[in-house]
């Protein structure tokens, strides 16, 4: 009952035309402090969130993780998502990225990144990028790329197995 108000809720407010830009989700990290692949927890429920609102849905990674689900192979060999996220805006013009691991943002967030064009103030690798803003790609750090920072909730990213037994609860509400 819940899970349908709210499916009827996003339907309701409709797509923009942004949605044909095309969503990555970032999910080639070593995790090497959650001590296994924490992107198999959580790509299922990020795609599906994702589907709600971006037309083509993608996963980045240096192999293809998941059958059955599109990938965008990344050709880097170093581990740091400023390289994935320069070779997908060189492909593609604009895209949204979201990391696998942040679960706990909502649709709603995500719309607001996307209608302007920003991305969450306390992590950078959920938001909105476009090619006008390569020649901010001078370091590895992702901060500095896109100036347009917003505050949304439940930006963090889950890095151990303890933050993932605390948010597990969480994971099957509708919001998210």
């Amino acid at each position: 009952m819940i899970l349908n108000f709210y499916i009827k809720k996003v339907e309701k407010v409709g797509y923009s035309k942004e949605t044909n830009i095309p969503c990555f989700i970032l999910v080639g990290g070593k995790s090497s402090r959650f001590k296994k692949d924490k992107s198999k927890l959580f790509y299922k429920h990020q795609y599906k969130k994702c589907k709600k609102l971006f037309k083509n849905v993608y996963f980045v990674a240096k192999e293809k993780k998941f059958k059955n689900y599109p990938f965008f192979i990344e050709k880097s060999k170093t581990y740091a998502p400023v390289f994935a996220l320069k070779e997908i805006i060189k492909k593609h013009k604009k895209v949204f990225v979201l990391s696998v691991d942040t679960p706990l943002v909502d649709i709603k967030s995500l719309q607001k990144l996307l209608k302007r064009k920003a991305v969450a103030k306390d992590n950078p690798l959920i938001g909105y990028y476009d090619y006008t803003m390569l020649k901010n790609f001078t370091s590895l750090r992702v901060f500095p790329i896109n100036p347009k920072k917003i505050k949304i909730k439940n930006t963090f990213n889950i890095n151990t197995q303890e933050e993932f037994e605390k948010i597990k609860p969480l994971l099957n509400r509708p919001r998210f």
